[in-house]
């Protein structure tokens, strides 16, 4: 008896592409969905779990109702559920409460993808547990509150952070060591929002005789952050967790996806200009949000006040705030 899962992260779609792509981004999104579901059927998958941002633009009204159309259409062709959490490009601000105003949330209030938070799925008198844990800014892990695994012969939980094998700080945000996560209940973690494929790793605990299992193989697509790496082949993963004489095992390993040359799809001229803008746009917020930190400091506004009364774009403060907190985070007592 067995159970067996399809995994994928970081999917970024949009209606149009980076400058850098000269092919049809959402075409080429769309078709490496289709290979999910291809595979999904070809496995006889009973569930497919997506880590987090589906969607690329974090503003509703850029994602078009054909998009939305286009997807739904997609997913219902499922052999399977689809269980998704969201990830911070699926939500306006990092908020979860904007998900009513998200395209995501149009998604998961007609069911064609199932909201994950806790799940129980049951086959042949066996049950695995879900659980979804969203973006969240700062994510404080002792204060998860994670389900018991009670009767469940395995517990896959899914999350959208930086984790790697080493505790750190990742663009300006925590990066989650395994060790770290290792200390929670589940079996078997699926990660998105890291879009470098770190692979698959197991990480020996002390009571789990099968360790703790990492899946993170970085994003479906290619080229829609900066900090993605071109060579990046898009992957997604299976679990296969078995039962056999009273006995669990796992079967955990990487698909990949069929994809094009990068010479056919990217402009490497402009992918260059992209990344060189990336950079300058950054180092202006982090000399704008010191500035803002240092007038406060002598002022009796809040830096809040200082950002919205400034004439910037609403993305730049944004940015700008967000390296505000991070720095007052790291410096906190």
């Amino acid at each position: 008896m067995e159970f067996l899962f399809i995994t994928a992260s970081d999917i970024h779609i949009s209606d149009t592409g980076p400058r850098s792509r000269v092919d049809d981004f959402k075409a080429t999104m769309l078709g490496k969905i289709s290979q999910v579901r291809t595979v999904c059927d070809k496995l006889g998958a009973d569930g497919c779990i997506l880590a987090g941002d589906l969607y690329n633009l974090k503003q509703p009204a850029r994602n078009s109702h054909r998009l939305n159309q286009d997807l739904i259409k997609e997913f219902k062709r499922f052999p399977c559920p689809i269980y998704m959490i969201e990830g911070n490009h699926d939500l306006t601000a990092n908020r979860i409460d904007s998900l009513e105003e998200q395209p995501l949330g149009v998604l998961f209030a007609d069911r064609t993808l199932i909201q994950l938070r806790h799940e129980v799925i049951e086959k042949e008198g066996h049950k695995v547990s879900l659980v979804g844990v969203p973006y969240t800014d700062n994510l404080d892990l002792s204060s998860l509150k994670i389900p018991q695994k009670k009767d469940c012969i395995a517990q896959i939980c899914v999350m959208h952070i930086y984790a790697g094998s080493k505790a750190g700080m990742l663009f300006k945000e925590r990066l989650y060591g395994y060790d770290e996560l290792a200390g929670l209940g589940p079996d078997i973690f699926v990660l998105g929002h890291y879009h470098v494929d770190q692979g698959i790793q197991v990480i020996p605990q002390p009571g789990f005789k099968l360790g703790k299992h990492f899946i993170s193989l970085g994003s479906v697509s290619r080229g829609t952050l900066s900090e993605e790496n071109l060579d990046h082949h898009p992957q997604i993963g299976m679990v296969k967790i078995s039962v056999e004489e009273g006995s669990v095992s796992y079967n955990i390993r990487p698909i990949k996806l069929k994809v094009k040359p990068v010479s056919e799809v990217f402009d490497l001229v402009k992918r260059e200009e992209e990344q060189k803008e990336s950079l300058e746009i950054q180092a202006f917020v982090e000399r704008l949000a010191s500035e803002v930190v240092s007038e406060a400091v002598n002022s009796d506004k809040t830096m809040e006040e200082i950002i919205d009364s400034m004439q910037i774009a609403k993305v730049v403060k944004d940015r700008a705030m967000h390296f505000i907190q991070a720095a007052a985070a790291e410096n906190a007592p």
